[in-house]
């Protein structure tokens, strides 16, 4: 994960691990995301805890709490990526659900430019 996005701060990837991703503050919320592994299963998911923002704070910055996922299933094509970020409480929470959508299709297509680099760097059988 942190080859993927290098501003993510997890020193190992393993259930109950905590990480931080650091964006624009606003108002009282210092702009830090608190992430905890909530389940791995490997080749198969990661999911993880969302936390973020200030109860003080409507529109952006307001209180969030929310579970990422990312789920990998075999196609005959290759391998599918299902991402799900749930939990967001309308209409509190509607301007992170925009912002993340948006964010997230960003994420989603740099994924295929860092897998090709990768599987360019693996050793040949």
């Amino acid at each position: 994960m942190s080859r993927f996005d290098r501003s993510r701060r997890m020193s190992r990837a393993e259930v109950g691990c905590c990480f931080t991703f650091q964006t624009t503050p606003a108002g009282q919320w210092d702009g830090t995301i608190q992430c905890e592994v909530l389940e791995i299963v490997p080749n198969e998911r990661l999911s993880y805890a969302w936390r973020s923002g200030h109860d003080g704070n409507e529109g952006y910055g307001s209180k969030l709490d929310t579970v990422v996922t990312f789920t990998l299933s075999a196609t005959e094509a290759g391998t599918c990526l299902r991402l799900v970020h749930s939990g967001f409480e309308t209409p509190r929470n509607d301007s992170a659900y925009r912002n993340m959508g948006e964010g997230w299709n960003k994420v989603v297509k740099r994924l295929d430019a860092v897998a090709a680099e990768e599987g360019s760097s693996q050793p040949k059988h």
